[in-house]
């Protein structure tokens, strides 16, 4: 019995990693992408305090498109959406319903050692006022920052130089005041539930000792990425992975108030939604919120899922209404 789960294991592993299998071929970098953005009527599946007001799928022919892991709002017109083999799509807001920017599919992976290249790209972060954007990377823990007019800087914190390079930094978010909070997807040596958690006090790339804390999250759940709210507190997306075949995932949206962290202590959540049933069971990766353009403290919450370049999963983008007056309560299974 313990070498079929063994085997399961492994099969399902190998289902999960990128590129095991691809859609279409692979092509070039260089070729322009035409993404297609469809609305869907699916609904069931979401459980949970928040309202769902669309569900979309993103398609395209272009060999490198997928693998969506990271999301970030830009103002109230647009999103920002990164995969986890180095590239950028800018989607407008503009009109309602999401619809890909023309042209925008572009590729910022950097060249490292050898011929290994830093792509994968797990979390983005922006300032709102100057428009720079900074995006986590696993495998080398590194944190890179894009200026608008182009510039790049990377570094790699020392305080993340011992995290697992396939379960590092996949949560990061800037805060209102400046400081980034990172959380590590893997749980810390011996433990089910604590991810080890850094509080920087300023851009990361530019250096500063971290506050050191741990994030608390249910058992088998990981936290993947993070959107700060109008009010200040902090929606934590959690991903669980079902191991079958095709996998299948479990998905919550956390809250947590960043005012509460401290030094060394248990950084807790409370989970105000579920994705868990029919098409929602899929690797959703990415979270932002977008504020309404006549009230900035209500809006909209989207969350992007990763379909690991496999023909069993799909690239969604969900939106849900924010309202704070609505006082999300915990649906069934509170962590």
């Amino acid at each position: 019995m313990r070498r079929i789960r063994l085997l399961l294991l492994a099969v399902v592993t190998l289902g999960l990693a990128p590129g095991t299998f691809l859609r279409t071929p692979t092509g070039k970098r260089s070729d322009v992408a035409v993404v297609r953005i469809t609305a869907m009527d699916e609904r069931a599946g979401l459980r949970g305090s928040l309202v769902p007001t669309g569900v979309w799928e993103m398609t395209s022919r272009h060999g490198w498109f997928g693998g969506f892991s990271a999301l970030v709002g830009k103002g109230a017109s647009g999103l920002l959406a990164g995969s986890d083999r180095g590239w950028l799509l800018d989607i407008d807001l503009s009109g309602g319903s999401p619809r890909a920017v023309p042209g925008s599919f572009r590729f910022i992976g950097r060249a490292a050692t050898g011929r290994t290249e830093v792509v994968d790209l797990e979390s983005l972060a922006r300032d709102p006022t100057s428009g720079t954007v900074w995006g986590a990377f696993e495998n080398f823990n590194l944190v890179m920052r894009l200026a608008p007019g182009g510039g790049v800087a990377m570094r790699s914190p020392p305080e993340m130089a011992g995290w697992s390079p396939n379960s590092g930094p996949e949560t990061m978010e800037r805060l209102a005041d400046g400081r980034f909070v990172i959380i590590a997807e893997g749980p810390e040596r011996g433990s089910e539930t604590d991810h080890e958690g850094l509080l920087f006090p300023r851009d990361p790339v530019r250096g500063g000792t971290p506050l050191r804390f741990r994030f608390f999250a249910a058992p088998d759940y990981d936290p993947v990425d993070a959107a700060q709210l109008p009010d200040g507190r902090v929606l934590i997306l959690l991903r669980r992975v079902r191991y079958a075949i095709p996998a299948r995932f479990d998905t919550a949206i956390a809250i947590a108030d960043p005012r509460e962290i401290r030094a060394g202590q248990s950084w807790r959540a409370r989970i105000v939604e579920r994705l868990d049933g029919g098409i929602f069971a899929d690797n959703f990766e990415g979270i932002t919120f977008v504020p309404d353009r006549t009230d900035p403290a209500r809006g909209s919450v989207w969350v992007v899922s990763d379909d690991n370049f496999s023909i069993f999963q799909r690239t969604l983008l969900v939106r849900f209404a924010w309202n704070p007056a609505d006082r999300p309560a915990s649906p069934p299974g509170r962590q």
